[in-house]
């Protein structure tokens, strides 16, 4: 019988393509790495939107558009329509980005975790190998070998800005600012100003309407930057790995050469985190965000909200209800973001220690130093901060919290029947809390990138040196001078 399953708490499979030396088959091997697309079409069409939508072009109409709003709203400010209006699109944009960027996070559990699965099923096959190696060199050339490749210079893996476009250099730098803990404490110092006016306005329905506009077009801006920078962080992260697999590929060739080796990579099998309960329920809830289910029913939504108008002769009650329905779910789902790129980033932290481990056991093995270690980390204050914010929101009860706010909103709005004043604090209230959570993704995301690109450095460094010390090894002994027998399939 099929049972639903999420992503997050499925198995994944991984298994590197076996680089049989060239002498044996017609094609050359392949070293590089190619990633797996879904079996899936529907999977495969949605990756492509995230694409376009995570794309420059895409994030440049964005801001051209939140800049003819700002034009146009010069003339149209005093009006209620205008105002309802665009915080009904603004709404709904953050709705279908809520859903573009959960795909984005688990797209990138998928392929990260096949790429370690992959990792680790190749170190296997080379842990074999190398003992063999070893015991056919010896100890004593095994010694010698070691001593010759374990002070070579370490090539840098990071691809360097040259690497990167113009737009996305300046895309990395925008997040290092947007992403800093000051620029989260400037936000909560423009919510207070804000406040602060709210006396001297009456506490209007308009008062409240100007700080739900103001801040929905900054999530607008935001949800758009965002997907935009997971997209370019990707790329740098697929050439990151690509360099790997290629020197990792090249080893194992290599070694297939020396021990006259044919036996196949075995697959390695990755398993889910055991959860709660609570916790398995927002894994189920995000992928249903992630698969685009949240946008179909956005639609059937629009759909029956479209057809009670004349029930409310289009009046403003009306025009807020869709954006109010809207940022409800689209406040409840910033909380629900927030604790999968912490749990996804995490699960991915352990699959990295795990291929550390196996790397240190076959230097061991070889009784080869390891390489010393990248850690460019800073300990400022403000990174302390962030850090520390970084966790405390994406905690469990956060959206614990985020879910009891959504509920209470809901009340206080059904008790004051859904006028436009009821509907205000379903929506101003939501809009600046999560406002304040896709800033914090922006900083949560440029962290993972960091720590990511210090892991990805060492397992290059590490296969660096195995490298060498598989050349010195070829130059010291060729096949012919290691004529055991083969293994065979």
């Amino acid at each position: 019988m099929w049972f639903y399953r999420p992503i997050l708490l499925c198995e994944v499979t991984g298994t590197a393509e076996t680089q049989i030396p060239i002498s044996t088959q017609e094609d050359k091997p392949r070293l590089s790495y190619k990633p797996k697309s879904s079996t899936r079409r529907v999977d495969r069409w949605l990756d492509f939107v995230v694409q376009i939508a995570g794309s420059a072009p895409v994030l440049l109409f964005i801001l051209c558009g939140l800049f003819v709003w700002a034009f146009i709203g010069i003339h149209y400010s005093k009006t209620d329509e205008w105002v309802a209006i665009i915080s009904d699109v603004q709404a709904i944009l953050c709705y279908v980005f809520d859903s573009l960027l959960m795909r984005q996070i688990l797209r990138e559990y998928s392929d990260s975790t096949t790429i370690m699965a992959e990792i680790k099923s190749r170190s296997s096959s080379n842990s074999r190998m190398f003992a063999e190696l070893k015991k056919r060199l010896g100890q004593d050339t095994t010694t010698r070998i070691v001593n010759m490749c374990k002070d070579e210079p370490l090539q840098p893996l990071d691809p360097s800005l040259k690497a990167h476009s113009f737009f996305a250099r300046c895309m990395i730098f925008s997040a290092t600012v947007f992403g800093h803990i000051i620029t989260v404490a400037l936000y909560w110092v423009a919510i207070a100003i804000w406040l602060g006016f709210g006396h001297s306005c009456g506490w209007t329905n308009r008062w409240q309407l100007y700080i739900n506009d103001s801040t929905s077009a900054l999530m607008i801006f935001v949800f758009a930057f965002l997907t935009c920078l997971r997209e370019c962080y990707s790329k740098c992260t697929m050439t990151c790995v690509d360099a790997i697999f290629r020197t990792d590929a090249t080893i194992e060739l290599k070694l297939r050469e020396l021990n006259q080796d044919q036996l196949p990579n075995l697959p390695e099998i990755v398993s889910p985190r055991k959860e709660g309960c609570f916790q398995t329920a927002i894994y189920y809830y995000a992928d249903l965000i992630g698969t685009l289910v949240g946008i179909v029913i956005l639609v059937l939504v629009i759909i029956a909200w479209v057809a009670a108008g004349p029930i409310f002769n289009h009046d403003r009650t009306w025009w807020l209800l869709i954006g109010t329905y809207a940022g409800l779910v689209g406040l409840f789902d910033s909380f629900v973001l927030r604790n999968i790129q912490a749990k996804v980033h995490d699960f991915i932290g352990d699959q990295t220690e795990l291929v550390r481990a196996c790397d240190e056991q076959i230097f061991a093995d070889l009784s080869m130093p390891l390489p010393p270690l990248s850690t460019h980390i800073h300990h400022s204050l403000t990174h302390r901060l962030s850090r520390s914010m970084d966790k405390i929101s994406s905690h469990l009860l956060m959206v614990v919290a985020g879910l009891i706010l959504t509920i209470g909103c809901i009340m206080a709005s059904s008790l004051m029947h859904w006028s436009v004043t009821g509907q205000l604090i379903s929506n101003v209230p939501p809009s600046i809390i999560e406002t304040f959570f896709m800033i914090i993704l922006i900083t949560g995301q440029n962290d993972a990138d960091a720590k990511a690109r210090i892991e990805l450095t060492n397992i290059y460094h590490r296969r660096q040196r195995l490298l060498s010390f598989v050349v010195n090894a070829r130059g010291q002994a060729g096949p012919a001078r290691l004529s055991d027998a083969p293994a065979s399939l």
